[in-house]
């Protein structure tokens, strides 16, 4: 492999306890008195995905208050409680190639986070859905994006994610798929990356 293209919540880092602590700020200023629902197997999808899907009865006017008060909370600081999983900063330097991150997130939190960790110069780009005007639409389209931006080649790249979006971005590029079964997400895979540092073995 020559490429790796890498999900960033639930692969590179735990964001989990940042999410949960912005989600918890959100809600007491914009649904005070509603219970703190479990949100690990919740994340993944972009943030208003995830709100609607957890509050369906909000019309839009109180989904786009409680997606304020989140915003206004993560990108002050809430993003920074997110963490390296094990062996990500041992690794990732011994990986060589070309190493990029495919994300939900915003750009602006996506990049803070890596840099705040010490990881954003591992990689060449961080494709996020706002990185681009319009913004795409869904992360098949970002892999497509960076495929064709660095001439990423299907047998030469490797895409390495929790959920099932990943699985479909690899797909839609022909990449080789690795799944982070440690993360957040569901995806059933034959040989399941089990923890970070394993992944030289599965490149080689």
């Amino acid at each position: 492999m020559k490429a790796v293209v890498f999900d960033l919540d639930g692969t590179l880092v735990d964001s989990l306890p940042g999410i949960e602590a912005s989600v918890r700020f959100a809600l007491s200023r914009a649904l005070p008195g509603t219970a703190m629902p479990d949100l690990r197997s919740a994340v993944g999808p972009p943030i208003a995905t995830m709100f609607a899907r957890l509050w369906p009865e909000l019309d839009p006017d109180g989904l786009a208050r409680l997606l304020a008060e989140f915003r206004s909370h993560y990108d002050a600081g809430g993003c920074l409680l997110s963490e390296p999983y094990p062996g990500v900063r041992e690794t990732l330097p011994a990986l060589g190639g070309s190493l990029f991150v495919l994300t939900n997130k915003p750009v602006n939190p996506s990049r803070r986070i890596l840099k705040h960790l010490g990881l954003l110069d591992f990689f060449t780009d961080v494709m996020a859905p706002d990185a681009i005007t319009p913004p795409y639409a869904s992360k098949p389209d970002g892999a497509r994006l960076l495929q064709e931006r660095f001439g990423l080649l299907p047998a030469e790249t490797a895409l390495v994610g929790d959920g099932p979006d990943d699985a479909r971005a690899a797909e839609a590029c022909g990449f080789r798929f690795i799944a982070a079964s440690y993360g957040y997400g569901q995806v059933a895979e034959a040989t399941p990356l089990n923890q970070f540092s394993d992944i030289e073995r599965f490149l080689l």
